[in-house]
């Protein structure tokens, strides 16, 4: 099965972020469901989308933005003949989980599963270089009693046993406790339960062939038990006659032709989008992280962690601000040394105005490089140098004297007073020369701005700023698609992409081979990449991470490439997107940049609120983490340098909740917010 690069990409859909883990995980997933498929078309077992999967294929062809696996349906009779051929058909590495294929097994429903962490290079790469067990749920139908009263009977005995399951959870090595409530449960379920196995996996059985109980009835109405206990789902056996087929993601997944009438049955308005669920379990890896972060060590696991040196600036002075500063200086330093001369004192000017002549000819020579020939600016400083030179001339030949080269006292006097007030005047000429340097500065050295998105299609996060920072005459606007490379399981670099030729032809684009940062220093650099070496799927090239670019400017700003649906912390409903939110605001580029514009006040909120607790700890990555894994310990490793509350209050002058130029011309967070945010940065 074959799946485009650009699928295991992060990307937005229906408002939601979908990180590229997900996406690996999605990818193990449709790999083990295409090894299902084999074996059910080869046995002609019917199989069925079910749930969230059924409900992605009927609305988009592909995942739920917000779910993290795939469900299949069985009717009873169809799993028992996948179950009874499953084990010889399955490749080595998967494995069938049921009450029937393994021992310990008591879960909710049977599942095929990677049965073990798939780091051999050939199955890592099958299974997409997901680095955790995948799976794919199987949902067993059974029937309902079409007799309401034998049908509430054993809802009483699922009940019955699913107390008991609560009380041996967890406390296994304790059966005398409830030796009288198990043999009360032998009697009425006419089993004998072994104490020296596990209770637990014992009662499992039992609840599965209680489930069973109605099986071959031709009952008219199915359901899976154990949601029929939570919600009373029940699905007419006649949306299970017939099967079409509808695309999802690269496969042609099989679908109840009333698949219509089931998604009503089981979400009601099932068009209507909710992110139900909360985080609870979202993702289902996500306990596995921590301890494989700890098997591979977090850099190779690609987990920041934050050091207190992210938020240090290096103090950069941009080219632009540098020839002002030059500018001033020549100023000052042509008016300190004009007052010298006048006040009698020559001597420091003729070993001063030599560099001086030096670094505005330096100066003059840098604008032109960097800005083209001819430019007014560099007019003015070899007029400036001119002016220079005739004053040192003048100093240097003093007083013309006699014949005899002899004057007397007075006159040489007189001569060396007149001599040093026209090497004055010559000064105060040159600095009259640099009274119009800054305008003309203004002109030739504007604010440079340099753009770095790696993706075309990235680029309309940037366009409408673009646009309106190319209007501006003081502003240099400077395009410059940056490579990027797919990273493989293991972290390293494989194949690199380049997109430059597929930008609008209308902006022209700066070659990255040819511009140097050191010697151009741009006012501003604008990115839209934060994840540096910590997105496992892709990686722009490392000269472009963000702990780099910061070397360059004295403004890097972080413009995120998407907008998604707001996010309040709080509200259980959105705990999937705020913990996804690890993945793109915990991450090098936010702390890094000097600012980051994000879509909305509320949205800077969550930001915030989820950088708080990232330097908490909770999200267990600090710098300094204990081996035991102690919360305090990590946390005293920050605070012996910088509290946790000096650590937000930097944070918060980092995030402003501008808008985004996404939203268009959107009230109150729209292009219009944008660009005003940009402009008052660039002023700072």
């Amino acid at each position: 099965m074959e799946l485009k690069r650009e699928f295991f990409y992060e990307e937005v859909q229906d408002g939601f972020y979908i990180p590229s883990i997900m996406k690996r995980a999605w990818g193990a997933g449709l790999t083990i469901l295409s090894e299902v498929d084999r074996i059910c078309r080869k046995y002609e077992i019917p199989y069925y989308a079910g749930y969230g999967t059924l409900l992605g294929a009927v609305r988009s062809s592909s995942f739920i933005p917000w779910d993290d696996d795939i469900d299949l349906m069985m009717l009873r009779s169809d799993f028992n003949r996948f179950l009874s051929v499953a084990e010889k058909e399955l490749p080595e590495e998967l494995a069938l989980d049921s009450l029937e294929t393994n021992p310990d097994f008591w879960g909710m429903n049977p599942c095929v599963r990677s049965a073990v962490l798939c780091f051999h290079p050939k199955l890592f790469s099958k299974y997409r270089e997901f680095p955790y067990h995948a799976f794919v749920d199987i949902f067993p139908l059974d029937e309902l009693a079409e007799d309401p009263e034998e049908e509430r009977q054993r809802e009483n005995k699922v009940h019955l046993l699913f107390q008991m399951m609560k009380k041996v959870e967890g406390r296994e090595g304790e059966p005398a406790k409830w030796e009288e409530e198990l043999k009360q449960i032998e009697k009425l379920f006419s089993v004998q339960l072994d104490r020296r196995r596990s209770i637990l996996t014992q009662l499992s059985g039992v609840m599965d062939r209680v489930y069973q109980e109605f099986n071959g009835r031709g009952g008219n109405t199915l359901t899976f038990m154990p949601l029929y206990m939570m919600r009373k789902d029940r699905y007419p056996r006649a949306v299970f006659e017939k099967r079409e087929w509808a695309p999802f993601c690269n496969l042609s997944l099989p679908i109840p032709s009333g698949y219509d009438r089931l998604l009503q049955c089981t979400y009601g308005d099932y068009h209507k989008k909710v992110k139900a669920g909360g985080e609870h379990d979202y993702p289902y890896f996500k306990e596995k992280e921590q301890e494989l972060a700890k098997m591979l060590g977090r850099e190779r696991f690609f987990s920041y962690t934050f050091k207190k040196e992210d938020l240090e600036r290096p103090k950069v002075q941009s080219f632009r601000d540098l020839t002002f500063l030059t500018a001033d200086y020549l100023l000052e330093k042509s008016k300190s040394l004009a007052e010298q001369i006048q006040r009698g004192n020559a001597s420091p000017a003729l070993s001063e105005l030599p560099l001086l002549q030096e670094t505005a000819i330096s100066l003059g020579t840098a604008i032109e490089q960097k800005k083209g020939k001819e430019k007014e600016s560099v007019s003015i400083l070899e007029r400036y140098c001119e002016a220079l030179y005739e004053a040192y001339l003048t100093l240097q030949e003093g007083p013309s004297g006699d014949a005899s080269g002899e004057l007397v006292a007075e006159q040489l006097a007189t001569e060396q007073v007149a001599v040093e007030q026209i090497a004055a005047d010559q000064l105060i000429k040159a600095g009259n020369c640099l009274k119009n340097l800054k305008e003309a500065l203004e002109r030739d050295c504007k604010r440079q701005v340099v753009f770095l998105p790696h993706s075309a299609k990235h680029f309309a996060s940037l366009r409408p700023l673009i646009d309106a920072l190319q209007e501006r005459e003081d502003t240099e606007v400077k395009l410059m698609p940056i490579p990027y490379f797919d990273r493989m399981g293991d972290g390293s670099l494989s194949e690199m992409h380049y997109e430059g030729e597929d930008f609008p032809k209308e902006y022209p684009i700066t070659d990255y081979r040819s511009y140097n940062f050191a010697a151009e220093l741009p006012d501003c650099i604008v990115m839209n990449s934060p994840y540096d070496a910590f997105n496992p799927v892709w990686s722009v090239d490392p000269f472009f991470y963000s702990e780099k670019l910061k070397q360059y400017t004295n403004k890097l700003v972080y413009i995120p490439w998407f907008v998604t649906d707001e996010i309040d912390p709080e509200n259980p409903e959105d705990g999937k997107a705020f913990y996804n939110m690890r993945y793109y605001v915990t991450v090098p580029g936010v702390f890094h940049a000097d600012y980051t514009i994000v879509q909305s006040e509320e949205m800077r909120e969550a930001y915030l609120e989820k950088i708080s607790r990232f330097l908490e700890g909770e999200e267990e990555n600090l710098e300094g983490k204990a081996e035991n894994g102690d919360s305090l310990q990590r946390k005293d490793a920050c605070l012996k340098e910088r509290s946790i509350d000096e650590l937000m209050q930097m944070m918060q002058q980092k995030i402003l909740g501008a808008g985004s130029c996404l939203l268009g011309e959107k009230e109150g967070q729209g292009t219009k917010e944008v660009v005003m945010y940009f402009l008052q940065l660039l002023s700072k």
